[in-house]
């Protein structure tokens, strides 16, 4: 258990200066007038002020001159007390400590806000004055966003998606003996993948191709090639297929198309998938 023994230095500020030598290890500013605070010195006149402030704690070296200057000679007391800390005689900190207060009454909010006024606040809330065209803004839900009061409509609606280039996932089939035009694009179609199944028909030597073609007939590149070798009788029996997915779309533009290109000996058929705006 420590025991504290404690000075008080009282004196009516004028704005003066004033220094004491004091064997104490404590300062704690009590009270100075308003809006005043006091530059305090130790030791010598020459080392670097600190300021202290009303419930401002010091702890220092015992057995120090302290100089004092007010900021300002307004009018009141200022009280301090000193006191002997011998626990630690070497330490130094400072600490600023409050006083609690009670505010009563009433707080006028201005708070522009459509009628009706909120019912009264329970008992011990802080009561607020509102003009007639307000509302309490602690206790009352908000009503208005974006200029609507409105409730929120419910978040199970259905959104519009927009396509700007009207675009949509397409797929042709076809099932051929000899040669056929798939399709023709009359727009930009980009085709993601496609499929060749064959089925031989006779002991003869067959080759079917999915060609992209240009508009005059000209063949562009072959997707897919299957050749029959058949040099025995039933050796092309049975159906052989070829899929072929494509990383990046491939392109055709208005006017070319997909065709299968085999024997009148086959059956061909297949799918393309592709994404088209026609």
């Amino acid at each position: 258990m420590s025991t504290y023994n404690y000075n008080t230095l009282t004196r009516a500020n004028d704005g003066n200066a004033f220094d004491f030598t004091t064997n104490s290890s404590v300062l704690y500013v009590d009270e100075l007038p308003t809006g005043v605070t006091l530059q305090l010195r130790i030791d010598s006149q020459g080392n670097p002020p600190i300021t202290l402030r009303p419930k401002t704690q010091l702890r220092f070296k015992q057995n120090d001159r302290l100089f004092f200057t007010p900021s300002a000679a307004t009018a009141g007391t200022i009280r301090i007390f000193l006191f002997l800390d011998e626990s630690n005689l070497l330490e130094f900190d400072q600490s600023q400590y409050s006083s609690e207060s009670t505010i009563t009454g009433t707080v006028d909010v201005n708070v522009v806000s459509p009628d009706p006024l909120p019912v009264s606040l329970p008992a011990g809330n802080l009561d607020v004055n509102i003009a007639t065209t307000a509302v309490d803004p602690f206790n009352q839900n908000i009503t208005q966003i974006g200029g609507s009061t409105a409730n929120a409509t419910s978040m199970g609606n259905t959104f519009s998606i927009t396509n700007p280039d009207n675009t949509a996932v397409r797929g042709w089939t076809y099932l051929s003996t000899g040669s056929s035009t798939i399709f023709t694009a009359t727009a930009d179609t980009y085709i993601t993948s496609c499929s060749l199944a064959v089925f031989g028909l006779t002991v003869t030597d067959n080759t079917i191709m999915l060609q992209h073609q240009n508009a005059a007939s000209g063949i562009i590149t072959a997707l897919l090639v299957w050749v029959f070798n058949a040099a025995n009788a039933g050796q092309n029996r049975g159906t052989f297929g070829l899929t072929h997915s494509f990383p990046i779309p491939y392109k055709l533009i208005s006017g070319e198309k997909i065709v299968v290109l085999g024997g009148a000996n086959s059956w061909s058929s297949g799918q393309i998938v592709g994404v088209s705006t026609w």
